[in-house]
């Protein structure tokens, strides 16, 4: 089903352009056993742990069967695997912060039964750094914290933030590839400053590296979450945590014919272009008709208003990463299907032309009596240009 799909979407050149050449973008996918895929797959295992090998053992108490990693080239749409954790020993999350040098960072763990000082698996969580070369080699680098996030990289990776939460907001900053710890501070102070009944939603570096964006939203319909003094929104915060105020939204002209700008939907910030535009995601309602069905579409703004363009989307995204040069934005999808469930889909956005390429299909979920697992798609981000 999967490679039926794929071959679907991979046309020989996905933009018919001389700056297709060299992008690369990169996306993990995540196989889950099903019920029926686990039994299948140990049909020929004892039931007792004692009548099995250790490598049986291990690959038993996994969380996922593998996650692999695939660069897709924007000039030929041909995926190539750059690394498996397919074993009984290595399992990594299936989100992770890609890194320059062919290299990835991923929370992780390696399992393997001792017998000294007495029988056990042992299992060494942390902080690996994964060779993104088809080798898969890797490396553990640091202890892992508990209730660890995924790391998020500034665009030099130089630096990473994490944000973590126990009983409070927490975010720290290491250097990179150090795994240093630079700096750690609470962000409940951002919301006592600007919207005491909100929560954080998304989070990510500013082009320049130094600074961080927070999207935050409202939490409830009481008093207090409906209270004037609570402003959602996007703020920015310097990788020392200071407060260096809010993102205005930028809507510019609606890019559809007979739609006006939806003044009751917030804006959604999605980060900044290498150059330091910002990139919004705004929405338009037809004229006269039903305010519930609004439509997005994309800002690119400047800091020269002649310079801002927009253009239309498809869908709604939670999270967008731009390429290094700027040229392409890609996009996960959440396609929803007439029953009931839920398929991902790769997309790619020129940025110059707008248009917008579908790359890549994962299959939606399987019921549980399903004999194959469940394959779960991520966006990492783009190799180097």
């Amino acid at each position: 089903m999967l490679k039926q799909i794929t071959s679907l979407l991979a046309p020989a050149c996905l933009f018919l352009c001389p700056q297709a050449r060299a992008q690369t973008v990169v996306y993990s996918l995540t196989y889950a056993e099903t019920r029926a895929s686990f039994h299948a797959r140990f049909a020929n295992v004892s039931p007792f742990p004692g009548r099995r090998t250790d490598d049986e053992n291990l690959s038993m108490i996994r969380g996922t069967r593998k996650t692999e990693i695939y660069s897709l080239s924007l000039a030929t749409g041909k995926s190539t695997l750059l690394f498996s954790d397919e074993g009984p020993h290595f399992e990594i999350r299936n989100t992770g912060a890609l890194a320059s040098g062919g290299k990835a960072y991923y929370l992780g763990a390696w399992r393997e039964r001792r017998t000294t000082p007495s029988p056990m698996v042992a299992t060494e969580e942390g902080m690996y750094e994964i060779s993104l070369d088809a080798s898969n080699h890797f490396r553990k680098i640091a202890e892992a914290q508990p209730n660890q996030p995924p790391a998020i990289l500034n665009p030099q990776c130089t630096k990473a933030a994490f944000q973590t939460y126990n009983d409070k907001y927490i975010v720290s900053i290491y250097s990179v590839p150090e795994w240093k710890l630079l700096h750690t501070w609470d962000l409940n102070a951002l919301f006592k400053a600007h919207c005491p009944a909100c929560t954080p939603v998304t989070y990510g570096w500013l082009a320049d590296g130094k600074r961080l964006y927070f999207d935050i939203t409202e939490v409830g319909d009481d008093e207090d979450a409906t209270s004037p003094a609570n402003k959602p929104g996007t703020y920015l915060v310097s990788e020392e945590g200071v407060d260096l105020g809010g993102v205005s939204p930028q809507t510019g002209d609606v890019p559809f014919d007979g739609y006006v700008h939806a003044n009751f939907v917030e804006p959604h910030f999605l980060g900044q272009l290498p150059g330091g535009a910002n990139l919004f995601q705004d929405y338009a309602v037809k004229k006269g008709g039903l305010v519930s069905n609004p439509r997005p579409y994309l800002v690119i703004a400047n800091s020269d208003p002649k310079a801002q363009k927009e253009f239309p989307m498809k869908f709604t995204v939670a999270r967008a990463v731009p390429s290094p040069s700027g040229k392409y934005l890609a996009f996960i999808e959440d396609r929803h299907t007439p029953d009931y469930r839920t398929e991902l889909h790769l997309w790619v956005k020129d940025l110059s032309s707008g248009e917008e390429k579908e790359v890549f299909a994962a299959p939606p979920p399987n019921p549980p009596n399903a004999p194959e697992p469940n394959v779960t798609l991520s966006l990492l981000g783009w190799l180097s240009d």
